[in-house]
C-alpha cells in the first residue's frame, strides 16, 4: 500500500499535500496538495491485476469452453467487474476530483485522514470481494461473510470520499461551473450502486443455484448500466464539458447541448432499466422490450448532444497524446449507440428473445472502448501536467493506442459473431491479452513519470 503520510516537497515520494510555510498560512486559504498520485498508483495495480488480468483470464476461460455460461469463471468475472468499477474507475475519479477541488488549508488534516480512509477501505473491500467470490462455492458461510465485510468497507469509501468533497473542499467564492450538474448526477448514482452491492452480493449468492442465476439475470443488467451508465459515462461527461477546453485545446463547450445530452441520457437510463426488468418478467417475449428499446434510442441521443458539446471532434490546439485517445473514446461511445440501436435486428436475425453476447459486446465497447481509453488519455495528461514533464520528450503511447482498439474491436466483433458461427468463440479469448499488454505500455511510462529516481531516494540513502 502507498504511503499517504509523507511529507513531502516537490522531489519526495507520494505527496498528498505541499504547504510550504504552512505556519504562516491563513485557514482559510486554498491548501496544494498532490493526492492524485496514491489514487492512480493504486487505480493502475488494481486493473493490471484483478481487473484487466483477470479479465483477459476469464475470457480465454470462455473462449475455450465456448460458452457464456461456463459456472466455473461466473465467480472471477464478478470479482472482476467489482474490481473495474471501484479500482480502475474508482480510484481514478477520486484522486482526480480530490486533486482538482483541494481542501481548506484548515481542512487539511480531516482531508488527510479522509483521503486515507477512502483509499484503504476500497482498497480492502476489492480484496476481500476477489476472495469472496470463489470462496462462496468453497466455503458458503465465510465466503457470504468476506463479501458482506468487503461491500461494507466499498460503501465506507464512497461515503468518505464524498464527505471529503463536502466537508474540506476550498471554495473560492465562485458560483460553480455549470458542469458541475453532471458531477452531482454521477455522484448521486456513484452513491446509489455502492449501496446497492450489498444486496445485490447477497442476491446472487442465495441458497439455491437457480435463484441466483435468476436473480442475476433480471438485476446485474441494471446494476451494470447504474453503474457505467450512470455513475461513470455521467462523470466523464462532466469532465469532458469542462476540461476539454481549459486543457486539451478544444473550443469551449455548448452548454445548452449539453444539458440536452444529460437529459435524454438520464431518462434512457431509467426506461431502459425499467425496460429489462418488465421484459424479463414478461419472458421477452412481444413487444415487451418495446420500453428497453426507447430507452437505448434515448441514450444514443443524449450520447450525440453530448459528443457535440464536447467539441472533441473539432479542431484543438496543439499537439497531445491524448487526443487520439480521447477522440478515440467518444467515437466508441457513438459505436454503443449504433449497437443499442441495432440491438433488435440482431435479434431478429439470429430468432433469439435475448442475446447474452450482444449486451456483453455493448457493455465491453463501453467500458473499454469509452472508459477505459478516457481514464488512460485523460491520465496520461494529469500525470503529465503534475510532474511538469514536456509530453514531447515521452512515449507516444501508439502502441497502447492500437493495441486497447485492435483488442477491443476484435472482443466487440467476435462476441457478437458468435451469435452466427460458434468459432468466434477461439479469437475472442485472446483480445483480452491485446488489451492487457496495451494496458502495460501505457503504465510503465506513467509510473516512471510519478515515480522518478529522485523521488525514490529517502533519508538521503
Amino acid at each position: 500500500m502507498v504511503d499517504l503520510n509523507l511529507a513531502m516537497v516537490r522531489p519526495n515520494l507520494v505527496p498528498l499535500r505541499v504547504l510550504p510555510n504552512r505556519e504562516q498560512s491563513a485557514a482559510s486559504d486554498r491548501a496544494t496538495v498532490e493526492v492524485y498520485r496514491p489514487f492512480f498508483t493504486a487505480g493502475i495495480i488494481t486493473v493490471l491485476t484483478a481487473g484487466c488480468l483477470l479479465g483477459a483470464i476469464a475470457l480465454f476461460g470462455i473462449s475455450r469452453a465456448g460458452t457464456y455460461t461456463a459456472s466455473a469463471w461466473t465467480p472471477h468475472i464478478l470479482a472482476h467487474a467489482n474490481s473495474q468499477l471501484f479500482g480502475w474507475v474508482g480510484f481514478f475519479v477520486i484522486g482526480f476530483a480530490l486533486q482538482q477541488h483541494p481542501p481548506k488549508v484548515g481542512k487539511l488534516l480531516l482531508f488527510e485522514r479522509l483521503a486515507r480512509a477512502s483509499m484503504v477501505s476500497l482498497a480492502l473491500g476489492i480484496a476481500l470481494r476477489f476472495a469472496a467470490e470463489p470462496l462462496v462455492y468453497s466455503n458458503r458461510e465465510l465466503g457470504i461473510g468476506l463479501g458482506v465485510v468487503a461491500c461494507i468497507l466499498q460503501i465506507a469509501g464512497v461515503v468518505c470520499f464524498v464527505t471529503n468533497t463536502s466537508l474540506t473542499r476550498h471554495r473560492s467564492g465562485q458560483p460553480m461551473g455549470w458542469q458541475t450538474v453532471f458531477v452531482f448526477v454521477s455522484l448521486f448514482w456513484f452513491l446509489g450502486v455502492t449501496l446497492a452491492e450489498l444486496p445485490i452480493f447477497l442476491g446472487s449468492h442465495q441458497s439455491s443455484g437457480s435463484a441466483s442465476i435468476q436473480f442475476v439475470a433480471e438485476w446485474f443488467p441494471i446494476l451494470r448500466d447504474a453503474q457505467f451508465l450512470g455513475f461513470v459515462a455521467t462523470m466523464i461527461f462532466g469532465v469532458s464539458q469542462s476540461k476539454f477546453s481549459s486543457c486539451f485545446g478544444a473550443r469551449v463547450a455548448d452548454r445548452t447541448l449539453a444539458f440536452m445530452g444529460l437529459a435524454s441520457w438520464t431518462v434512457g437510463i431509467f426506461v431502459r432499466m425499467f425496460g429489462h426488468t418488465w421484459a424479463y418478467r414478461q419472458g421477452f417475449e412481444g413487444s415487451s422490450n418495446l420500453f428497453h428499446y426507447v430507452g437505448g434510442l434515448c441514450l444514443t441521443v443524449g450520447a450525440l448532444y453530448v459528443v457535440g458539446a464536447s467539441k472533441v471532434f473539432g479542431p484543438m490546439e496543439g499537439s497531445l497524446r491524448s487526443h487520439k485517445f480521447i477522440r478515440a473514446a467518444f467515437s466508441w461511445l457513438i459505436v454503443v449507440g449504433v449497437l443499442v440501436i441495432a440491438e433488435p435486428f440482431h435479434l431478429r436475425l439470429t430468432g433469439q428473445l435475448f442475446s447474452h453476447a450482444y449486451s456483453g459486446a455493448i457493455r465491453h465497447a463501453l467500458t473499454v472502448g469509452f472508459i477505459s481509453q478516457m481514464i488512460v488519455g485523460v491520465g496520461s495528461h494529469v500525470i503529465t501536467r503534475m510532474n511538469d514533464l514536456d509530453e514531447a520528450t515521452l512515449p507516444s503511447l501508439w502502441p497502447t493506442f492500437w493495441l486497447m482498439n485492435v483488442g477491443n474491436l476484435g472482443r466487440v466483433a467476435c462476441e457478437i459473431g458468435t451469435d452466427y458461427n460458434r468459432t468466434f468463440f477461439i479469437p475472442m479469448g485472446i483480445t483480452g491479452f491485446l488489451e492487457l499488454v496495451g494496458l502495460l505500455l501505457w503504465a510503465a511510462p506513467m509510473l516512471r513519470a510519478m515515480y522518478p529516481k529522485s523521488l525514490v531516494v529517502r533519508n538521503g540513502s
